[in-house]
């Protein structure tokens, strides 16, 4: 196992969970919403329309496993740049995340590889985040009913765009943002050395786990005309999955829900300043036995990603992510030495948020690619 170096036991890591947005209505159009460019656009005085630069994003993953070899493993990842484009206006958008499959892997290879197209293609039609979600988890549940397995799998997506990152979860996969100081090196506006290892800020939640041991899915479930017996229904420990059919036939409609939970975080408001963090989405394997101080102090130990900081905000084209490799094997790993006996599955993102730039003819502020 190859971790970073160990570093001193500090004060803990401030911690909160982000927004949750309300859920999609059946009635809402997608023209009632405005889209994913109304939630990531401003007006200036005049009325014309301020697109965000695009955010600037770098993917890795580490997956291993089950302990002791009882099955395949039945995880999956998700990591899919899209691009929206609508008039003069273009936005780049990212998708990341990571699928806990059960009862074999049909389920979550199946969902991985059509959620990020199926979201992206609402997106492009004018949904809003929550409503894409929503609606391609509804056609996936009855893409896998004609598939006649009984395999299931929780799902977590996170989009980013702009200035902002959204998750939508179901089942007990979770996603942690540790938010970075930027050093001010970084910009190249300062003589001050460059910093020895990065600075957390905070760690942000994403998302909260479904599962029935939990009083808010107990009381859901109830109110749906469900029964919850030592933690689980009809033997299924996450309450909110796609799939998983044998045991939704033996529950009333809605117990074991498909309606993800879609939580918003905005980096930087006003746009004025730059912003960094790494995005860790891992299955319940590692969740099961690693903290959010756990997972800030592998952060902290990888000092590269100091490097990779000063690349990223120098939108250099050629950043060296391998610190993400290894700091994804870093939490599976250590997952795996604190005993967890799951299948383990990380996914770090860097997200490095540009501050306010120049705007193009029209007041509109051109965006690149990811």
């Amino acid at each position: 196992m190859r971790f970073g170096k160990p570093v001193e036991k500090k004060a803990a890591v401030p911690e909160e969970v982000a927004r949750l947005l309300p859920a999609a209505s059946p009635s809402t159009s997608t023209s009632d919403t405005g889209g994913l460019l109304a939630e990531t656009c401003a007006q200036d005085s005049d009325g014309k329309v301020l697109a965000p630069r695009s955010c600037f994003v770098q993917v890795q993953y580490h997956s291993v496993q089950n302990w002791g070899g009882r099955h395949e493993n039945e995880d999956r990842v998700m990591n899919f740049p899209d691009e929206l484009q609508q008039s003069d206006c273009r936005l780049g958008f990212h998708m990341v995340g990571v699928l806990d499959g059960h009862d074999t892997e049909i389920a979550s290879d199946m969902v991985s590889s059509r959620l990020p197209i199926e979201v992206g293609r609402r997106l492009k039609q004018g949904s809003s985040v929550v409503e894409a979600y929503t609606s391609a988890m509804a056609e996936l549940e009855n893409q896998l009913k004609a598939l006649h397995s009984s395999a299931g799998t929780c799902v977590l997506g996170c989009t980013i765009a702009g200035r902002s990152l959204w998750c939508a979860n179901l089942g007990d996969c979770r996603a942690c943002l540790v938010s970075l100081a930027v050093p001010d090196s970084s910009t190249g506006t300062s003589s001050a050395p460059a910093a020895m290892k990065p600075k957390v800020e905070k760690a942000i939640w994403m998302s909260i786990d479904h599962k029935a041991s939990s009083e808010t899915e107990r009381v859901r479930i109830q109110r749906a005309g469900g029964q919850v017996h030592d933690g689980r229904v009809e033997g299924l420990e996450p309450s909110r999955t796609l799939g998983d059919f044998d045991v939704k036939a033996q529950t009333a409609p809605g117990v074991i829900s498909i309606v993800p939970e879609v939580r918003r975080h905005d980096f930087v408001p006003n746009g004025a300043t730059p912003a960094q963090a790494v995005l860790v989405c891992a299955t319940d394997g590692v969740w099961d036995v690693l903290s959010v101080q756990d997972v800030c102090n592998l952060v902290i130990a990888r000092k590269e990603i100091c490097k990779l900081q000063t690349e990223m905000a120098a939108e250099s084209p050629n950043a060296d992510k391998q610190v993400l490799k290894l700091l994804a094997e870093d939490l599976v790993q250590f997952s795996i030495a604190k005993g967890s006996r799951d299948d383990c599955t990380a996914i770090t993102a860097f997200i490095s948020v540009p501050g306010e730039d120049a705007r193009g003819p029209g007041g509109l502020r051109r965006n690149e690619s990811l």
